[in-house]
Order: structure tokens, then C-alpha cells, then sequence
């Protein structure tokens, strides 16, 4: 990790020499917030998109952030990726405690952190499996109280599989990190409406937009697993994934049609939008 810029309260680093103390409320209760803004090239996707998030985020949370300071931190880090794909993770905590309690005290300085990564971002299709989603209530919070996921994402790893598909009361969520599209049994495009208690995905919004006023206008609401079963191909979305289709879904009957028309027909609105999208840092 020695070649991983990365940034706390204003000042860079290598990764590895980043110190954090153990009485921060990041750690002690994960009081903080975090964003992922995507590279390719060098050029952020939808960076202005991201930024309205992450301050949605923190007030939501009641996050006192100087968002000046942070957009700065930002793009420091996005200066050392240079051309590469990759992406910026950036973290906001509460602070640091004098002692870890419950109460925070009004007067902590919030605390900044986060880091550049290259990386390649996959485009085959991947493995997936039907799970519970017992997750905190605050989904539409970019938080890092992720236990829930992460529990679930590793139960499905021992299962040979990259993700997961979570519902509650047999009605689908979304995935553990990304959001989750499908063409059901009569040819429509369905999605989790936001009231699902999800995620407002970025990249759920830019391919909603999309397929407006075309074949394929995505029907938002309450979908049933049972839909699976029939459903000839269904993808995630996210900021690093772009669209990824799942081969199979484990607890469904669900398998992948190759080459169905529709989704290779939606891959294609769906990348002539991601063009507009990206956007050069002034």
C-alpha cells in the first residue's frame, strides 16, 4: 500500500502511513459518511452528482462538513490517478471522541480521510445469491455501517458467488453494492422504487433517465422474487461496476439468456449516457 496516496484532514500521505485514532467515532460506531467517485481516464463520472450525495448524506446525519475542505481533498487525490481508471473513496466521521459514548459532543471537529486507487473495473458477468436484507433502516444514507452487507457478501463468497440480491417479505431491495435491474416474464424493465428503503444509486438514476421515452421505460416499485424465476436476464448497476449482468442467482431458477435483445439494446442506451456523464475536473 506504500504507492496509495491518501489524505487525512487536509494533508497527503502514503496509505500506510495513515493514523487514525481508535476513539474515533468512524471506528467506534461508524459515525461517517463516504462516497466512491469513479475515473476512467482520468475524467470523474458524474462528479457534481456524487458531491450533492455525499452532502445529502451528511445532513441526514447532521455532519457540521466544510465542503470546500473536502472537495479539495478530492481533488488532490483525483490528481494522482492521472489518467487511469480508478477511483477516489472519501470518508467523513463525526470525529474523535475523549471517550467512545453513545452522546456525541457538539464541538468535534469532523475528520476527513480518504485515498486514490487505480483499478479495473470488471465487465463479465458475475455470480450472485438470494439473500435476507437484515440491514439498518437508513439505507438511503451513504453510511459506512455496513455490517449487514458485509456479512452477506461473504456468506455468498463461500458459495462461490460476487454479490448478493436482498429482499425483505420476498420483495427485492437491492444488491450489497450496487442496485439491481431486470427484464421480467413480459419484457419490462423493473427496479426497487427508492421507497424500497435502498440506495439512490447514481448510476440507477443515469440509466432511469436513459431509457426514458423509449421500448424500455423502467417500471420503479415493489418487485417480487418470484419475478426470478422467469426473468431472462437481470444486471446491477453502480458507480464501479457500470452494468453488470448476473449468470445465475443462487435460491432462484434464474440463468442468464445470452445475447437477449432487450438488455444488449438497454447496454447500449445505457453507454451512449455514461458518455455524457463524464465529466473533466476544472
Amino acid at each position: 500500500m506504500t504507492n496509495i496516496t491518501a489524505i487525512y484532514q487536509g494533508e497527503l500521505n502514503s496509505l500506510d502511513q495513515i493514523k487514525v485514532s481508535p476513539l474515533s467515532r468512524a471506528y467506534t460506531f461508524s459515525d461517517s459518511i463516504y462516497e466512491v467517485i469513479p475515473y476512467f481516464s482520468g475524467k470523474p463520472l458524474c462528479y457534481e452528482e456524487h458531491l450533492d450525495r455525499m452532502m445529502q448524506s451528511a445532513h441526514l446525519m447532521s455532519l457540521n462538513v466544510n465542503f470546500e475542505s473536502a472537495v479539495s481533498d478530492i481533488q488532490k487525490l483525483a490528481a494522482t490517478l492521472s489518467n487511469q481508471d480508478g477511483y477516489v473513496y472519501y470518508q467523513i466521521s463525526r470525529g474523535v471522541d475523549l471517550i467512545r459514548s453513545h452522546l456525541y459532543q457538539d464541538d468535534l471537529e469532523i475528520e476527513r480521510f480518504g485515498y486514490g486507487m487505480p483499478a479495473r473495473f470488471p465487465s463479465s458477468a458475475i455470480s450472485a445469491m438470494l439473500c435476507e436484507d437484515d440491514r439498518w433502516g437508513k439505507c438511503n444514507i451513504k453510511s459506512t455501517s455496513l455490517l449487514g452487507n458485509v456479512l452477506a457478501m461473504n456468506k455468498a463468497k463461500s458459495q462461490g458467488c460476487q454479490e448478493v440480491v436482498m429482499h425483505r417479505d420476498g420483495f427485492m431491495t437491492e444488491a450489497g453494492a450496487s442496485n439491481v435491474f431486470y427484464f421480467d416474464s413480459s419484457g419490462s424493465v423493473r427496479t426497487s422504487s427508492l421507497s424500497e428503503n435502498i440506495l439512490p444509486g447514481i448510476t440507477r438514476q443515469i440509466l432511469i433517465k436513459a431509457l426514458e421515452n423509449t421500448l424500455y421505460s423502467v417500471k420503479e416499485g415493489s418487485c417480487a422474487i418470484s419475478d426470478f424465476h422467469d426473468a431472462p436476464c437481470i444486471w446491477l448497476t453502480s458507480s464501479t461496476k457500470g452494468m453488470l449482468p448476473l449468470k445465475n442467482l443462487i435460491g432462484t431458477d434464474y440463468k442468464l439468456e445470452e445475447n437477449y435483445k432487450g438488455y444488449l439494446d438497454v447496454v447500449e442506451l445505457f453507454n451512449s449516457a455514461m458518455k455524457l456523464h463524464l465529466e473533466v475536473l476544472e
